[in-house]
Protein backbone atom coordinates (compact mmCIF):
# COMPACT_ATOMS: atom_id res chain seq x y z
CA UNK A 1 0.00 0.00 0.00
CA UNK A 2 2.69 2.34 0.89
CA UNK A 3 4.97 1.75 -2.36
CA UNK A 4 1.74 2.49 -4.57
CA UNK A 5 1.13 5.70 -2.69
CA UNK A 6 4.88 6.30 -3.38
CA UNK A 7 4.01 5.72 -6.82
CA UNK A 8 0.87 7.87 -7.52
CA UNK A 9 3.45 10.91 -5.54
CA UNK A 10 6.16 10.62 -7.59
CA UNK A 11 3.73 10.51 -11.21
CA UNK A 12 1.89 13.75 -9.64
CA UNK A 13 5.17 15.86 -9.45
CA UNK A 14 6.08 18.08 -12.25
CA UNK A 15 8.73 16.61 -13.95
CA UNK A 16 12.28 18.34 -13.94
CA UNK A 17 13.79 18.52 -17.04
CA UNK A 18 17.32 19.45 -18.38
CA UNK A 19 17.89 22.75 -20.48
CA UNK A 20 21.04 24.03 -22.28
CA UNK A 21 22.33 26.51 -24.49
CA UNK A 22 24.64 26.99 -26.98
CA UNK A 23 26.34 29.30 -29.69
CA UNK A 24 27.60 29.19 -33.08
CA UNK A 25 29.85 31.34 -35.55
CA UNK A 26 29.01 30.15 -38.89
CA UNK A 27 31.70 31.53 -40.80
CA UNK A 28 35.40 30.43 -42.30
CA UNK A 29 38.59 30.85 -40.82
CA UNK A 30 39.45 34.03 -42.61
CA UNK A 31 36.47 36.86 -43.44
CA UNK A 32 36.45 39.86 -44.95
CA UNK A 33 34.48 43.38 -44.50
CA UNK A 34 31.27 43.39 -45.48
CA UNK A 35 30.96 39.48 -45.66
CA UNK A 36 27.41 38.34 -43.72
CA UNK A 37 28.33 35.15 -41.66
CA UNK A 38 25.69 33.53 -39.46
CA UNK A 39 25.37 33.07 -35.27
CA UNK A 40 23.76 30.51 -34.24
CA UNK A 41 22.02 30.33 -30.98
CA UNK A 42 20.21 26.59 -30.17
CA UNK A 43 17.97 25.76 -26.91
CA UNK A 44 18.13 22.54 -25.87
CA UNK A 45 15.90 20.64 -23.70
CA UNK A 46 14.99 17.15 -22.99
CA UNK A 47 11.43 17.99 -22.73
CA UNK A 48 9.01 20.92 -24.36
CA UNK A 49 9.47 24.59 -24.13
CA UNK A 50 6.69 26.66 -22.44
CA UNK A 51 6.86 29.51 -23.56
CA UNK A 52 8.93 29.34 -27.29
CA UNK A 53 12.79 30.67 -26.28
CA UNK A 54 13.28 34.40 -27.90
CA UNK A 55 16.35 35.69 -29.33
CA UNK A 56 19.15 37.11 -26.48
CA UNK A 57 20.37 40.61 -26.37
CA UNK A 58 24.40 40.67 -26.60
CA UNK A 59 26.72 43.00 -27.85
CA UNK A 60 28.79 42.25 -31.69
CA UNK A 61 32.20 44.09 -31.52
CA UNK A 62 33.81 45.61 -34.37
CA UNK A 63 30.55 44.33 -36.39
CA UNK A 64 26.62 44.61 -36.22
CA UNK A 65 24.18 41.98 -35.94
CA UNK A 66 21.66 42.58 -39.13
CA UNK A 67 17.77 42.98 -39.31
CA UNK A 68 16.97 40.13 -41.60
CA UNK A 69 14.78 37.65 -40.61
CA UNK A 70 16.00 34.04 -40.82
CA UNK A 71 13.24 30.69 -40.33
CA UNK A 72 13.74 29.11 -37.07
CA UNK A 73 14.72 25.42 -37.08
CA UNK A 74 13.89 22.14 -35.05
CA UNK A 75 17.10 20.32 -34.45
CA UNK A 76 17.69 16.96 -32.44
CA UNK A 77 20.58 15.80 -30.57
CA UNK A 78 22.07 12.69 -28.43
CA UNK A 79 23.99 13.42 -25.40
CA UNK A 80 24.69 10.76 -22.75
CA UNK A 81 22.19 8.38 -24.06
CA UNK A 82 19.88 10.86 -23.92
CA UNK A 83 17.62 12.49 -26.93
CA UNK A 84 17.56 16.26 -26.49
CA UNK A 85 15.31 18.77 -28.83
CA UNK A 86 16.22 22.26 -29.90
CA UNK A 87 15.08 24.97 -31.52
CA UNK A 88 17.83 27.04 -33.54
CA UNK A 89 17.08 31.16 -33.98
CA UNK A 90 20.01 32.25 -36.27
CA UNK A 91 20.82 36.23 -37.20
CA UNK A 92 23.44 37.20 -40.01
CA UNK A 93 26.04 39.63 -38.53
CA UNK A 94 28.87 41.18 -40.04
CA UNK A 95 31.99 43.44 -40.21
CA UNK A 96 33.07 46.48 -42.02
CA UNK A 97 36.07 47.33 -41.06
CA UNK A 98 39.54 45.58 -40.75
CA UNK A 99 39.86 44.26 -36.78
CA UNK A 100 38.32 41.08 -35.11
CA UNK A 101 34.86 40.38 -35.35
CA UNK A 102 33.92 39.55 -31.90
CA UNK A 103 31.07 38.18 -29.93
CA UNK A 104 32.14 38.57 -26.25
CA UNK A 105 31.13 36.02 -23.60
CA UNK A 106 27.77 36.58 -22.26
CA UNK A 107 25.53 34.36 -19.91
CA UNK A 108 21.70 33.41 -20.23
CA UNK A 109 19.23 32.10 -18.13
CA UNK A 110 16.60 29.91 -19.30
CA UNK A 111 13.34 29.59 -17.81
CA UNK A 112 9.95 26.93 -18.68
CA UNK A 113 6.84 26.54 -17.01
CA UNK A 114 7.08 24.00 -14.09
CA UNK A 115 11.02 24.15 -14.30
CA UNK A 116 13.83 25.92 -11.72
CA UNK A 117 15.81 28.67 -14.06
CA UNK A 118 19.16 27.62 -15.37
CA UNK A 119 21.69 29.70 -16.45
CA UNK A 120 24.55 29.06 -19.17
CA UNK A 121 27.52 30.30 -20.10
CA UNK A 122 28.48 30.84 -23.43
CA UNK A 123 32.31 31.76 -24.37
CA UNK A 124 33.33 33.91 -26.88
CA UNK A 125 33.44 33.65 -30.16
CA UNK A 126 35.76 35.56 -32.55
CA UNK A 127 37.32 35.49 -36.27
CA UNK A 128 39.64 37.76 -37.62
CA UNK A 129 38.53 40.33 -40.49
CA UNK A 130 41.63 41.19 -42.84
CA UNK A 131 40.77 43.22 -46.77
CA UNK A 132 42.15 41.45 -49.18
CA UNK A 133 45.32 42.12 -51.03
CA UNK A 134 44.63 44.68 -54.13
CA UNK A 135 41.34 45.82 -53.08
CA UNK A 136 41.08 49.42 -54.12
CA UNK A 137 37.40 50.43 -54.09
CA UNK A 138 36.44 49.94 -50.22
CA UNK A 139 32.68 51.13 -51.25
CA UNK A 140 32.07 49.08 -54.49
CA UNK A 141 33.87 45.73 -52.64
CA UNK A 142 31.93 42.53 -53.38
CA UNK A 143 32.22 39.91 -51.61
CA UNK A 144 30.38 36.55 -52.84
CA UNK A 145 30.56 32.67 -52.51
CA UNK A 146 29.20 32.65 -56.14
CA UNK A 147 28.12 35.14 -58.37
CA UNK A 148 25.75 34.89 -61.63
CA UNK A 149 25.95 38.31 -64.34
CA UNK A 150 23.34 38.37 -67.80
CA UNK A 151 21.84 40.85 -69.65
CA UNK A 152 18.97 40.85 -72.10
CA UNK A 153 18.60 43.57 -74.64
CA UNK A 154 15.21 44.21 -76.06
CA UNK A 155 13.84 46.53 -78.80
CA UNK A 156 10.71 47.69 -79.47
CA UNK A 157 9.70 49.24 -83.07
CA UNK A 158 7.10 51.57 -83.64
CA UNK A 159 5.90 50.03 -86.65
CA UNK A 160 5.16 46.22 -88.04
CA UNK A 161 9.08 45.67 -89.12
CA UNK A 162 12.08 44.50 -87.02
CA UNK A 163 14.10 47.30 -88.39
CA UNK A 164 15.67 49.47 -85.46
CA UNK A 165 14.56 53.00 -86.77
CA UNK A 166 15.14 56.13 -85.30
CA UNK A 167 12.46 56.78 -82.57
CA UNK A 168 12.59 53.47 -81.62
CA UNK A 169 13.13 52.11 -78.17
CA UNK A 170 16.05 49.75 -76.62
CA UNK A 171 16.12 48.43 -73.28
CA UNK A 172 19.58 46.92 -72.03
CA UNK A 173 18.41 44.73 -68.82
CA UNK A 174 21.51 43.55 -66.52
CA UNK A 175 20.52 41.19 -63.55
CA UNK A 176 23.45 40.23 -61.16
CA UNK A 177 22.61 37.22 -58.77
CA UNK A 178 25.02 37.06 -55.44
CA UNK A 179 25.24 34.08 -53.30
CA UNK A 180 25.85 34.85 -49.53
CA UNK A 181 26.22 38.97 -50.06
CA UNK A 182 23.69 41.54 -49.08
CA UNK A 183 21.10 43.97 -51.57
CA UNK A 184 23.24 47.06 -50.81
CA UNK A 185 26.77 45.41 -51.69
CA UNK A 186 25.94 44.70 -55.13
CA UNK A 187 27.52 48.24 -57.05
CA UNK A 188 25.72 49.84 -60.11
CA UNK A 189 26.47 48.99 -63.46
CA UNK A 190 24.90 50.66 -66.19
CA UNK A 191 25.22 54.32 -66.08
CA UNK A 192 23.31 57.29 -68.44
CA UNK A 193 25.59 59.12 -70.42
CA UNK A 194 25.12 62.59 -71.68
CA UNK A 195 24.79 62.68 -75.24
CA UNK A 196 24.32 59.29 -75.90
CA UNK A 197 20.09 59.44 -75.56
CA UNK A 198 20.17 56.94 -72.61
CA UNK A 199 17.98 56.89 -69.84
CA UNK A 200 18.95 55.20 -66.73
CA UNK A 201 15.34 53.50 -64.76
CA UNK A 202 15.19 52.69 -61.14
CA UNK A 203 17.01 49.39 -60.52
CA UNK A 204 15.42 46.67 -58.07
CA UNK A 205 17.32 45.08 -55.52
CA UNK A 206 16.34 42.64 -53.38
CA UNK A 207 17.40 39.55 -50.91
CA UNK A 208 17.24 36.16 -52.65
CA UNK A 209 15.26 33.48 -51.19
CA UNK A 210 15.30 29.83 -51.00
CA UNK A 211 12.03 27.82 -51.53
CA UNK A 212 11.69 27.47 -47.40
CA UNK A 213 12.20 31.32 -47.12
CA UNK A 214 15.99 31.64 -46.10
CA UNK A 215 17.85 34.61 -47.12
CA UNK A 216 21.11 33.09 -49.28
CA UNK A 217 22.11 36.04 -51.48
CA UNK A 218 21.18 39.48 -53.37
CA UNK A 219 19.36 39.60 -56.70
CA UNK A 220 19.67 43.34 -58.29
CA UNK A 221 18.09 44.20 -61.34
CA UNK A 222 19.30 47.28 -63.79
CA UNK A 223 17.68 48.47 -66.97
CA UNK A 224 19.14 51.54 -69.60
CA UNK A 225 16.55 52.68 -71.90
CA UNK A 226 18.45 54.01 -75.35
CA UNK A 227 16.34 56.49 -77.33
CA UNK A 228 18.07 56.75 -80.86
CA UNK A 229 17.56 59.75 -82.28
CA UNK A 230 19.70 59.79 -85.36
CA UNK A 231 20.69 57.29 -88.09
CA UNK A 232 23.77 55.18 -87.18
CA UNK A 233 24.88 52.96 -84.78
CA UNK A 234 24.49 52.63 -81.24
CA UNK A 235 26.94 50.99 -79.35
CA UNK A 236 26.31 48.90 -75.82
CA UNK A 237 29.56 49.00 -74.10
CA UNK A 238 30.84 45.61 -72.04
CA UNK A 239 30.39 45.44 -68.64
CA UNK A 240 32.81 43.87 -66.19
CA UNK A 241 32.56 43.29 -62.06
CA UNK A 242 35.30 42.40 -59.91
CA UNK A 243 34.26 40.87 -56.88
CA UNK A 244 35.63 38.66 -54.16
CA UNK A 245 35.32 34.98 -53.86
CA UNK A 246 34.87 33.84 -50.49
CA UNK A 247 35.30 30.29 -51.11
CA UNK A 248 38.40 29.83 -52.99
CA UNK A 249 39.83 33.43 -51.46
CA UNK A 250 40.74 35.17 -54.71
CA UNK A 251 39.41 37.84 -57.06
CA UNK A 252 36.75 37.27 -60.17
CA UNK A 253 35.37 39.09 -63.05
CA UNK A 254 32.22 38.84 -64.49
CA UNK A 255 31.90 40.44 -68.01
CA UNK A 256 29.14 40.85 -70.14
CA UNK A 257 29.96 41.42 -73.67
CA UNK A 258 29.30 44.73 -75.48
CA UNK A 259 27.09 45.00 -78.92
CA UNK A 260 26.83 47.52 -82.03
CA UNK A 261 23.13 48.11 -83.42
CA UNK A 262 22.75 49.48 -86.64
CA UNK A 263 19.77 52.25 -86.40
CA UNK A 264 17.92 53.31 -89.79
CA UNK A 265 16.56 55.97 -90.73
CA UNK A 266 13.04 57.14 -89.25
CA UNK A 267 10.00 55.67 -91.33
CA UNK A 268 8.67 57.95 -93.88
CA UNK A 269 5.98 60.29 -92.55
CA UNK A 270 6.16 58.72 -89.09
CA UNK A 271 3.16 58.00 -86.71
CA UNK A 272 1.32 60.95 -87.99
CA UNK A 273 1.21 59.73 -91.77
CA UNK A 274 -0.54 56.32 -90.28
CA UNK A 275 -2.92 58.19 -88.32
CA UNK A 276 -3.73 60.29 -91.28
CA UNK A 277 -4.09 57.42 -93.82
CA UNK A 278 -6.65 55.79 -91.72
CA UNK A 279 -9.67 58.88 -91.36
CA UNK A 280 -10.46 57.86 -95.40
CA UNK A 281 -11.48 54.34 -94.40
CA UNK A 282 -14.86 52.49 -93.92
CA UNK A 283 -14.41 50.48 -91.03
CA UNK A 284 -17.10 47.36 -90.65
CA UNK A 285 -18.48 49.33 -87.73
CA UNK A 286 -19.04 52.38 -89.60
CA UNK A 287 -21.11 50.23 -92.29
CA UNK A 288 -22.54 48.78 -89.91
CA UNK A 289 -24.43 51.75 -88.71
CA UNK A 290 -25.29 52.58 -91.98
CA UNK A 291 -27.09 49.36 -92.42
CA UNK A 292 -29.47 50.46 -89.47
CA UNK A 293 -30.17 53.52 -90.42
CA UNK A 294 -30.86 52.33 -93.57
CA UNK A 295 -33.35 49.41 -92.71
CA UNK A 296 -34.85 51.73 -90.04
CA UNK A 297 -35.74 54.37 -92.99
CA UNK A 298 -37.03 51.23 -95.24
CA UNK A 299 -39.14 50.16 -92.46
CA UNK A 300 -40.82 53.25 -91.50
CA UNK A 301 -41.50 54.29 -95.13
CA UNK A 302 -43.54 51.08 -96.09
CA UNK A 303 -45.04 50.40 -92.35
CA UNK A 304 -46.29 54.13 -92.67
CA UNK A 305 -50.21 53.31 -93.09
CA UNK A 306 -49.88 51.33 -90.48
CA UNK A 307 -48.04 53.41 -87.81
CA UNK A 308 -51.02 55.77 -88.34
CA UNK A 309 -53.82 53.46 -87.67
CA UNK A 310 -51.83 52.55 -84.88
CA UNK A 311 -51.04 55.87 -83.77
CA UNK A 312 -54.89 56.63 -84.37
CA UNK A 313 -56.34 54.13 -82.72
CA UNK A 314 -54.35 54.41 -79.39
CA UNK A 315 -55.62 58.19 -79.38
CA UNK A 316 -59.35 57.27 -79.28
CA UNK A 317 -59.17 55.18 -76.66
CA UNK A 318 -57.20 58.09 -74.90
CA UNK A 319 -59.97 60.06 -75.28
CA UNK A 320 -62.23 57.58 -75.06
CA UNK A 321 -60.88 56.72 -71.34
CA UNK A 322 -61.21 60.27 -70.11
CA UNK A 323 -64.73 60.98 -71.36
CA UNK A 324 -67.03 62.18 -68.90
CA UNK A 325 -69.69 58.97 -68.33
CA UNK A 326 -73.26 60.49 -66.97
CA UNK A 327 -74.27 59.17 -63.32
CA UNK A 328 -78.34 57.09 -63.21
CA UNK A 329 -80.82 59.23 -62.09
CA UNK A 330 -80.86 58.92 -58.14
CA UNK A 331 -83.84 57.36 -56.32
CA UNK A 332 -86.28 59.63 -54.59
Amino acid sequence: MNKALLFLLAATLPAHAAMDITRELEAPAQIVPGQPVRVAITWWTDSWFNPPPQWPEFAVKNGELLNTALPSQLVTRKKNGIVWSGIRLERQVSAWQQGVLRLPAIDITASSANQAPVTVHLPALERPVNWPANTTQADHFLPASQLTLSQQIQQYHAGKDATLRVGDVVDRIVTVEARDALPGQIPPLLYAINGSESQRLAPVSEALKSERGDIIGAHRVERLRYLPSHSGTLTLPPISLRWWDTVNHQWQTAKLAGETLNVAAARQGGAEQALRGTTGMVTWQSLMWIVIAAAAVGGGWFGRRWCYRTLLGISRRWRRFWQPQPLPPLAP
